[in-house]
């Protein structure tokens, strides 16, 4: 939009950022496990999962029940995980 041809709508001044800022893998890993917390209601530690954010890709890094139930349900979680991250969200869970 040129200078001086009205208002320029809030949303639109942080776009160029939203497409170039990664969330930082603690914050990842902090929202997948509220995430799992407010649909199923586990508790699980973050020690157990790790986090690549250039490829974006959530790792387990636990066996057991635990594992199963996350990768039976990882579609569920993945579309929560993007509307609470938005573009940073992990794409995949393994």
């Amino acid at each position: 939009m040129p200078r001086g041809q009205g208002i320029k709508k809030l949303s639109n001044l942080f776009e160029k950022y939203t497409h170039t800022l990664i969330a930082p893998e603690k914050t990842v890993i902090n929202a997948f496990i509220e995430v799992v917390d407010d649909l199923y209601g586990w508790k699980i530690k973050r020690e157990f999962f790790s986090y690549s954010p250039h490829t974006k890709i959530l790792s387990i890094t636990t066996s057991g029940p635990i594992k199963t139930e996350i990768t039976i349900n990882k579609t569920e979680i993945l579309e929560h995980l993007q509307g609470r991250l938005g573009k940073s969200a992990p794409k995949d869970i393994i």
